[in-house]
């Protein structure tokens, strides 16, 4: 994109000027923060540039302001489960009761070795461990994974969380990523649990009429198909009734009339 351009988009950083998702933002804020949660996970998809990333941060920023609960952002390319319990092992919250309760972690490569303690050799075993601590505080966990791919680490790390979610610890996740890296991840076998997870697909903000279009670039009905099926199946627009189209990228569009 051209420099200076008002339209362009800044990946990963809060752009200069937001696409507000009130209306999802509230419903998983709302949901996370029930007394008996009807869901702890949710997934936002959506093309590069639709504003999950964005999405993602506004949520943990809100949740990270209330010190009733911990949010950790984790890397999908690294050790899933070793920078859960990295991360949640060194917070200031926490890190005084994981002491006090003689969690050593230092055979794992986390923390001091506690004198008298025995070390904790199992990584899910420490991470159970510690999430007992934070329940008997009434704390919660959210941890967010942003651009999931189907990966080792991606897939272990959502298999061991399935069994915190069994075991009642308060554990969220909040995961984003392209529409075919989510649908990769629900189709494991071993990761059923996915399928009931809400998927919040970042919704279309502009609708264009196919006519339009075609005038505007000169081209006709034959012309126009095989590019309006490949914007489909990227993802990029999506057809919610006959003759028009709906871009799901913010403001593509004006982006489109500024080039």
């Amino acid at each position: 994109m051209r420099p200076g351009n008002p339209f362009t988009l800044s990946f990963g950083k809060s752009p200069e000027e937001y696409i507000s998702r009130i209306p999802q933002t509230d419903e998983i804020l709302r949901t996370f923060r029930e007394e008996k949660p009807s869901n702890q996970v949710y997934m936002l998809t959506g093309v590069r540039g639709s504003g999950k990333t964005v999405m993602m941060t506004q949520i943990a920023d809100e949740l990270g302001s209330d010190s009733d609960w911990i949010v950790l952002n984790l890397n999908p390319e690294r050790d899933l489960l070793n920078a859960m319990a990295s991360k949640l092992y060194v917070s200031e919250h926490l890190q005084p009761a994981f002491t006090k309760a003689r969690i050593d972690l230092s055979l794992l490569g986390i923390g001091l070795s506690i004198e008298g303690a025995t070390p904790v050799s199992d990584i899910e075993m420490a991470i159970d461990r510690m999430l007992r601590i934070v329940k008997n505080k009434k704390k919660r966990v959210l941890i967010t994974i942003d651009e999931v791919t189907n990966n080792d680490f991606v897939r272990v790390f959502v298999s061991s969380f399935q069994i915190m979610i069994r075991q009642d610890f308060p554990v969220f996740l909040l995961m984003t990523g392209l529409f075919e890296n989510i649908n990769l991840l629900q189709n494991e076998k071993s990761l059923t649990f996915l399928y009931r997870a809400p998927k919040v697909p970042m919704d279309p903000l502009d609708k264009m009429a196919v006519s339009d279009i075609m005038n505007n670039l000169s081209l006709n009905k034959s012309n126009f198909s095989p590019y309006r099926a490949r914007l489909l199946k990227k993802g990029i627009v999506i057809a919610p009734e006959r003759g028009k189209l709906s871009i799901v990228l913010p403001r593509f569009d004006k982006f489109v009339q500024l080039q």
